[in-house]
Protein backbone atom coordinates (compact mmCIF):
# COMPACT_ATOMS: atom_id res chain seq x y z
CA UNK A 1 0.00 0.00 0.00
CA UNK A 2 1.45 3.33 -0.94
CA UNK A 3 0.30 5.20 2.01
CA UNK A 4 2.35 3.37 4.40
CA UNK A 5 6.40 4.90 4.92
CA UNK A 6 8.84 2.19 6.29
CA UNK A 7 11.74 3.18 8.67
CA UNK A 8 13.55 1.05 9.36
CA UNK A 9 17.00 0.38 11.85
CA UNK A 10 20.00 -1.54 10.23
CA UNK A 11 21.24 -1.89 13.42
CA UNK A 12 18.47 -4.01 15.03
CA UNK A 13 18.92 -7.47 16.16
CA UNK A 14 16.98 -8.52 13.05
CA UNK A 15 18.11 -6.52 10.27
CA UNK A 16 18.50 -9.81 7.66
CA UNK A 17 14.71 -9.37 7.96
CA UNK A 18 14.24 -6.26 6.24
CA UNK A 19 14.38 -7.47 3.04
CA UNK A 20 11.24 -9.82 3.74
CA UNK A 21 9.99 -7.32 4.99
CA UNK A 22 9.86 -4.84 1.83
CA UNK A 23 8.48 -7.82 -0.49
CA UNK A 24 5.33 -8.17 1.93
CA UNK A 25 4.50 -4.93 3.93
CA UNK A 26 4.08 -2.81 0.30
CA UNK A 27 4.78 0.55 1.71
CA UNK A 28 4.93 2.99 -0.49
CA UNK A 29 8.39 4.56 0.85
CA UNK A 30 11.32 3.94 3.09
CA UNK A 31 13.91 5.33 5.14
CA UNK A 32 16.71 3.61 7.57
CA UNK A 33 17.26 5.46 10.46
CA UNK A 34 21.39 7.05 10.37
CA UNK A 35 22.68 9.81 11.68
CA UNK A 36 21.72 13.12 10.42
CA UNK A 37 18.69 11.68 9.05
CA UNK A 38 15.40 14.20 10.40
CA UNK A 39 12.62 11.85 10.79
CA UNK A 40 10.52 14.79 11.54
CA UNK A 41 10.78 16.40 8.16
CA UNK A 42 10.77 12.47 6.19
CA UNK A 43 7.26 12.01 8.12
CA UNK A 44 6.19 15.39 7.73
CA UNK A 45 6.75 15.37 3.68
CA UNK A 46 5.02 11.65 2.93
CA UNK A 47 2.02 12.59 5.37
CA UNK A 48 2.19 15.76 2.56
CA UNK A 49 2.21 13.41 0.07
CA UNK A 50 -0.51 10.79 1.17
CA UNK A 51 1.41 8.92 3.83
CA UNK A 52 -1.22 7.61 6.68
CA UNK A 53 0.67 5.01 8.38
CA UNK A 54 4.45 5.03 9.50
CA UNK A 55 5.74 1.56 10.16
CA UNK A 56 8.50 1.17 12.81
CA UNK A 57 10.31 -1.56 12.09
CA UNK A 58 13.32 -2.23 14.77
CA UNK A 59 13.66 -2.77 18.57
CA UNK A 60 12.39 -0.16 21.49
CA UNK A 61 15.25 2.42 20.28
CA UNK A 62 13.96 2.80 16.88
CA UNK A 63 10.20 3.02 18.39
CA UNK A 64 11.33 5.57 20.36
CA UNK A 65 12.88 7.29 17.25
CA UNK A 66 10.00 7.80 15.50
CA UNK A 67 6.98 8.74 18.46
CA UNK A 68 9.95 11.64 19.00
CA UNK A 69 9.45 12.59 15.23
CA UNK A 70 5.50 11.91 15.17
CA UNK A 71 5.24 14.26 18.26
CA UNK A 72 6.52 17.12 16.67
CA UNK A 73 3.68 16.39 13.79
CA UNK A 74 0.21 18.67 14.50
CA UNK A 75 -2.24 16.27 16.00
CA UNK A 76 -4.37 16.47 13.45
CA UNK A 77 -1.88 15.42 10.85
CA UNK A 78 -0.48 12.92 12.94
CA UNK A 79 -0.29 9.45 11.17
CA UNK A 80 -0.80 6.29 12.39
CA UNK A 81 2.24 3.95 13.92
CA UNK A 82 2.87 0.52 13.50
CA UNK A 83 5.41 -1.71 14.89
CA UNK A 84 7.46 -4.89 13.63
CA UNK A 85 9.39 -5.77 16.52
CA UNK A 86 12.90 -7.00 15.42
CA UNK A 87 15.20 -5.91 18.48
CA UNK A 88 17.11 -7.50 21.02
CA UNK A 89 14.50 -6.91 23.49
CA UNK A 90 10.98 -5.03 22.15
CA UNK A 91 9.47 -3.96 25.46
CA UNK A 92 6.88 -2.02 24.12
CA UNK A 93 5.49 -4.32 21.33
CA UNK A 94 5.06 -7.00 24.14
CA UNK A 95 2.88 -4.15 26.19
CA UNK A 96 0.94 -3.99 22.47
CA UNK A 97 0.59 -7.98 21.75
CA UNK A 98 2.45 -7.59 18.67
CA UNK A 99 3.70 -10.89 17.35
CA UNK A 100 7.40 -11.13 17.43
CA UNK A 101 7.21 -13.51 14.67
CA UNK A 102 7.55 -11.23 11.71
CA UNK A 103 4.52 -12.70 9.24
CA UNK A 104 1.89 -12.58 11.95
CA UNK A 105 3.33 -9.00 12.70
CA UNK A 106 2.99 -7.92 9.28
CA UNK A 107 -0.70 -9.68 9.31
CA UNK A 108 -1.18 -7.06 11.71
CA UNK A 109 -0.50 -3.82 10.31
CA UNK A 110 -2.44 -5.10 7.09
CA UNK A 111 -5.11 -5.45 9.82
CA UNK A 112 -5.08 -2.01 10.99
CA UNK A 113 -6.82 -2.22 14.61
CA UNK A 114 -6.13 0.92 15.62
CA UNK A 115 -6.26 2.57 19.61
CA UNK A 116 -4.99 5.42 20.94
CA UNK A 117 -1.75 5.43 22.59
CA UNK A 118 -0.80 7.60 25.64
CA UNK A 119 3.13 9.19 25.28
CA UNK A 120 4.58 10.19 28.38
CA UNK A 121 6.46 14.26 27.94
CA UNK A 122 9.76 14.51 29.53
CA UNK A 123 11.02 17.86 30.23
CA UNK A 124 13.68 19.91 32.42
CA UNK A 125 14.60 23.27 31.85
CA UNK A 126 17.35 22.18 29.34
CA UNK A 127 15.25 19.96 26.98
CA UNK A 128 11.88 17.78 26.10
CA UNK A 129 11.20 14.52 24.89
CA UNK A 130 8.81 11.72 24.13
CA UNK A 131 8.46 8.40 24.99
CA UNK A 132 5.83 4.88 24.65
CA UNK A 133 7.54 2.32 26.94
CA UNK A 134 9.46 3.54 30.00
CA UNK A 135 11.80 5.70 31.45
CA UNK A 136 14.25 3.83 33.94
CA UNK A 137 16.76 6.53 36.32
CA UNK A 138 19.29 5.63 38.52
CA UNK A 139 21.04 2.54 38.62
CA UNK A 140 19.00 1.87 36.01
CA UNK A 141 21.40 3.73 33.48
CA UNK A 142 24.53 1.91 34.85
CA UNK A 143 22.81 -1.13 33.32
CA UNK A 144 22.45 0.05 30.39
CA UNK A 145 25.75 1.84 29.77
CA UNK A 146 27.21 -1.72 30.63
CA UNK A 147 25.41 -2.79 27.32
CA UNK A 148 27.95 -3.67 24.72
CA UNK A 149 27.07 -5.03 20.73
CA UNK A 150 28.60 -8.38 21.83
CA UNK A 151 26.56 -8.92 25.12
CA UNK A 152 23.37 -8.12 23.17
CA UNK A 153 24.58 -10.31 20.60
CA UNK A 154 25.07 -13.62 22.80
CA UNK A 155 22.68 -13.02 25.70
CA UNK A 156 19.44 -11.67 23.44
CA UNK A 157 16.83 -9.94 25.89
CA UNK A 158 19.00 -11.74 28.80
CA UNK A 159 22.00 -8.82 28.06
CA UNK A 160 20.36 -6.93 30.90
CA UNK A 161 20.52 -8.99 33.23
CA UNK A 162 24.19 -10.21 32.40
CA UNK A 163 24.98 -6.23 32.58
CA UNK A 164 22.75 -5.89 35.92
CA UNK A 165 25.19 -8.26 37.67
CA UNK A 166 28.08 -5.68 37.42
CA UNK A 167 26.53 -2.90 39.30
CA UNK A 168 24.57 -5.72 42.32
CA UNK A 169 27.58 -5.18 43.98
CA UNK A 170 28.32 -1.11 43.63
CA UNK A 171 24.83 0.49 44.12
CA UNK A 172 24.67 4.81 44.32
CA UNK A 173 22.10 5.91 46.54
CA UNK A 174 20.14 8.64 45.41
CA UNK A 175 18.62 11.43 47.50
CA UNK A 176 14.75 12.07 46.32
CA UNK A 177 11.98 14.57 46.35
CA UNK A 178 9.70 12.98 44.19
CA UNK A 179 6.01 14.51 43.83
CA UNK A 180 2.86 11.85 41.96
CA UNK A 181 0.28 15.11 41.27
CA UNK A 182 -0.23 16.07 44.83
CA UNK A 183 1.52 13.43 46.86
CA UNK A 184 5.19 13.39 47.96
CA UNK A 185 8.17 11.21 48.78
CA UNK A 186 11.29 12.21 49.97
CA UNK A 187 13.57 9.46 50.60
CA UNK A 188 16.91 7.03 50.02
CA UNK A 189 16.36 5.77 46.40
CA UNK A 190 17.94 3.02 44.30
CA UNK A 191 16.15 3.61 40.89
CA UNK A 192 12.35 5.47 39.62
CA UNK A 193 10.47 3.46 36.98
CA UNK A 194 8.49 5.80 35.19
CA UNK A 195 6.28 3.40 32.88
CA UNK A 196 3.40 4.08 30.32
CA UNK A 197 4.05 -0.10 29.12
CA UNK A 198 4.51 -3.21 31.43
CA UNK A 199 7.93 -4.17 30.63
CA UNK A 200 11.41 -2.96 30.47
CA UNK A 201 15.01 -4.59 29.66
CA UNK A 202 13.74 -7.61 27.98
CA UNK A 203 10.19 -8.42 29.06
CA UNK A 204 10.63 -8.06 32.90
CA UNK A 205 7.30 -6.90 33.98
CA UNK A 206 7.77 -3.99 36.78
CA UNK A 207 4.57 -2.10 35.64
CA UNK A 208 1.42 -5.10 35.62
CA UNK A 209 -0.79 -2.34 35.71
CA UNK A 210 -0.07 -0.07 32.99
CA UNK A 211 -2.44 0.63 30.20
CA UNK A 212 -1.38 2.92 27.13
CA UNK A 213 -4.74 4.12 26.95
CA UNK A 214 -5.06 5.35 30.65
CA UNK A 215 -4.15 8.76 30.76
CA UNK A 216 -1.75 7.81 33.60
CA UNK A 217 2.13 7.11 34.16
CA UNK A 218 2.67 4.25 36.45
CA UNK A 219 5.89 5.79 38.82
CA UNK A 220 8.02 2.76 40.88
CA UNK A 221 9.95 4.25 42.99
CA UNK A 222 12.89 1.55 44.46
CA UNK A 223 13.67 2.59 48.17
CA UNK A 224 17.78 2.39 48.87
CA UNK A 225 18.25 -0.85 51.33
CA UNK A 226 21.02 -3.62 51.75
CA UNK A 227 22.33 -6.88 50.06
CA UNK A 228 18.84 -9.07 51.55
CA UNK A 229 16.65 -6.12 50.01
CA UNK A 230 18.22 -6.76 46.86
CA UNK A 231 17.71 -10.64 46.73
CA UNK A 232 14.36 -9.88 47.47
CA UNK A 233 13.62 -7.45 44.67
CA UNK A 234 15.63 -10.43 42.56
CA UNK A 235 13.59 -12.95 43.28
CA UNK A 236 9.79 -11.41 43.50
CA UNK A 237 10.67 -10.08 40.40
CA UNK A 238 11.20 -13.06 38.51
CA UNK A 239 8.33 -14.50 40.54
CA UNK A 240 6.19 -11.98 38.91
CA UNK A 241 5.73 -10.13 42.12
CA UNK A 242 7.83 -7.20 41.71
CA UNK A 243 5.26 -4.46 43.28
CA UNK A 244 4.66 -6.69 46.92
CA UNK A 245 8.40 -5.86 47.44
CA UNK A 246 8.66 -4.15 50.56
CA UNK A 247 11.77 -1.66 49.00
CA UNK A 248 9.10 -0.55 46.56
CA UNK A 249 6.42 2.44 46.52
CA UNK A 250 4.08 2.33 43.38
CA UNK A 251 1.58 4.80 42.49
CA UNK A 252 -0.20 5.74 39.25
CA UNK A 253 -0.65 9.71 38.41
CA UNK A 254 -1.11 12.34 35.53
CA UNK A 255 2.28 14.24 36.73
CA UNK A 256 5.90 13.46 38.29
CA UNK A 257 8.25 15.86 39.12
CA UNK A 258 11.75 14.98 40.68
CA UNK A 259 14.76 16.45 42.12
CA UNK A 260 17.79 13.85 42.79
CA UNK A 261 21.03 14.34 44.40
CA UNK A 262 23.31 13.32 42.99
CA UNK A 263 21.65 14.14 39.99
CA UNK A 264 19.52 11.08 38.10
CA UNK A 265 20.01 10.45 35.21
CA UNK A 266 17.22 8.36 32.75
CA UNK A 267 17.57 5.57 30.16
CA UNK A 268 14.44 6.47 27.98
CA UNK A 269 13.26 3.12 25.99
CA UNK A 270 16.61 1.62 26.02
CA UNK A 271 18.20 5.79 25.14
CA UNK A 272 20.30 7.32 28.11
CA UNK A 273 19.47 10.89 27.98
CA UNK A 274 22.54 12.48 30.06
CA UNK A 275 20.06 15.81 30.88
CA UNK A 276 18.33 15.46 34.47
CA UNK A 277 14.60 15.26 33.85
CA UNK A 278 12.35 17.03 36.61
CA UNK A 279 8.70 16.58 35.14
CA UNK A 280 7.06 13.68 33.46
CA UNK A 281 3.74 14.61 32.21
CA UNK A 282 0.98 12.23 30.15
CA UNK A 283 -0.47 13.34 26.68
CA UNK A 284 -3.09 11.57 26.33
CA UNK A 285 -4.07 9.54 23.11
CA UNK A 286 -1.31 11.28 21.44
CA UNK A 287 -0.86 8.63 18.97
CA UNK A 288 -3.08 6.23 16.83
CA UNK A 289 -1.32 2.82 17.32
CA UNK A 290 -2.04 -0.55 15.58
CA UNK A 291 -2.36 -2.90 18.27
CA UNK A 292 -3.50 -6.29 19.12
CA UNK A 293 -4.08 -5.29 23.09
CA UNK A 294 -7.71 -4.95 23.42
Amino acid sequence: MDNRLLIWNGGSGKAEAIDELRKSLHAGSEIELARGVNLSDEITEAVVKGCKTVVAAGGDGTVNAVVNAMMQIDAEQRPKLGIIPLGTANDFAGTLEIPDELSAAIELINREFVQPCDVVRISSHEFERFYANMAAGGNCVRVSEQLTDEIKQTWGPFCYVRSAAGVLTDMTKYKIVANCDDEQFELDSWAVLVANGKTNAGRIEVAPQASITDGLIDVVIIRDGNAFDMVEIVSKTLLGKFLDCEQVIFRQAKKLTLVSTPGMRFTIDGEVVDEEPIEFEVVRHAIQIISAAK
